[in-house]
């Protein structure tokens, strides 16, 4: 059994193609696009199949004709076009076994998934990883167990080729969070491009999020999400204030963070103690209640799609430390370097003294 119901173009002479202009292009941007991924998954919840889909791009005129059913019942399709993500909808009472999609001949078919009840009344850290260190993934669970009471993880695994689903999993074992799931999915994470579309066609991480938002986490009491380099702080729990505001969200925003000048080794968590002087700052993360006043907004990875006047959200309280060298590189081999130019923080000092130091 597969831990997301995909389903591929394989076989059908169809192939998604890029939006973003080869002007824009990074030398290997054709090898990392995902063409070939229609949907990530098939979830039914609440009287709806909802198929996560890479946005379609030039797929959308031929699956707007194509015919879709249910267990073999035709219904009609709904269309709802995002940023890096296309939903398409099928109305069904129950949920159905399977869904298949004919199309110019070409037929393709996927189960379907209902909801799964593991984090109902948790509060849920969710991230998308891949080949991070297992050392990494526990500090990262335990700091935000310590400071904010996380109680479960959902962690979903992006094709590691060396610290796979298994060592994932003995990590959160080790964290002693109490309720962990590890799903896995080999869909490629998508293309860097040039600015200003440096980000346009990255897919997957916007397909994970909205797929298990549906499947996994609508009856959680609330999720952060962040990555494994990200540590949230927040006067109070980050999980309490989101369920006390009054949407159910808060967004905050990120300082970069360091080791010490002159560091050597796999750094940890524990020894980003130095800040940037004066502070660089990182796109806005959240927290939130799925079912709450914002359940209709998709889920992005810095904020709510299409979410009105996203600044009135931000909290002026609340925060993540961005660890600069935790990271294997696959996004910039110069953020492995430490940097010289910094300062210490007593404050972020004292927060990571809760783990323990780890040096390789």
């Amino acid at each position: 059994m597969t831990d997301f119901a995909t389903l591929t173009l394989d076989g059908s002479g169809l192939e998604r193609q890029p939006r973003v202009k080869d002007l824009y292009w990074e030398d290997d941007y054709l090898d990392r696009f995902d063409g070939r991924t229609l949907w990530l998954d098939a979830v039914w919840r609440a009287g709806v199949v909802r198929l996560i889909c890479p946005r379609l791009n030039n797929l959308d005129a031929p699956l707007r004709r194509a015919r879709f059913a249910l267990d073999g019942q035709a219904v009609r399709a709904r269309f709802r076009t995002y940023d890096r993500h296309t939903v398409i909808s099928l109305r069904s009472a129950r949920c159905p076994a399977t869904v298949s999609v004919e199309v110019d001949g070409w037929r393709g078919e996927s189960v379907v998934h209902g909801p799964e009840p593991d984090f109902a009344g948790r509060n849920v850290l969710v991230t998308l990883s891949k080949d991070n260190e297992p050392g990494w993934i526990e500090d990262w669970v335990r700091f935000h167990m310590i400071h904010h009471g996380a109680d479960a993880v959902l962690f979903v695994d992006n094709g590691s080729e060396v610290h796979g689903p298994d060592v994932v999993r003995q990590a959160l074992e080790a964290s002693g969070v109490p309720v962990a799931r590890v799903l896995s999915t080999s869909v490629p994470y998508g293309p860097r491009g040039k600015k200003p579309y440096a980000n346009s066609e990255l897919f997957l991480q916007f397909c994970v999020l909205n797929a298990v938002r549906h499947r996994f986490l609508w009856d959680a009491r609330a999720v952060l999400n962040c990555d494994l380099d990200e540590l949230v702080m927040s006067d109070g729990r980050i999980f309490d204030r989101a369920v006390a505001s009054r949407f159910g969200y808060v967004a905050f925003p990120g300082y970069w963070v360091h080791p010490a000048p002159g560091f050597e080794g796999v750094p940890s968590h524990a020894v980003h103690g130095w800040r940037d002087d004066p502070a660089k700052t990182c796109p806005d993360k959240w927290c939130m209640v799925p079912s709450g006043p914002l359940c209709g907004f998709e889920w992005r990875q810095h904020r709510l799609e299409r979410l009105p006047f996203p600044t009135w959200f931000r909290a002026k309280d609340a925060w993540f430390w961005h660890c600069r060298n935790i990271t294997n590189g696959w996004k910039l081999l110069k953020r492995t370097k430490v940097r010289d130019d910094t300062v210490p923080d007593a404050g972020l000092q004292e927060a990571v003294a809760v783990l323990p130091l780890r040096r390789g």
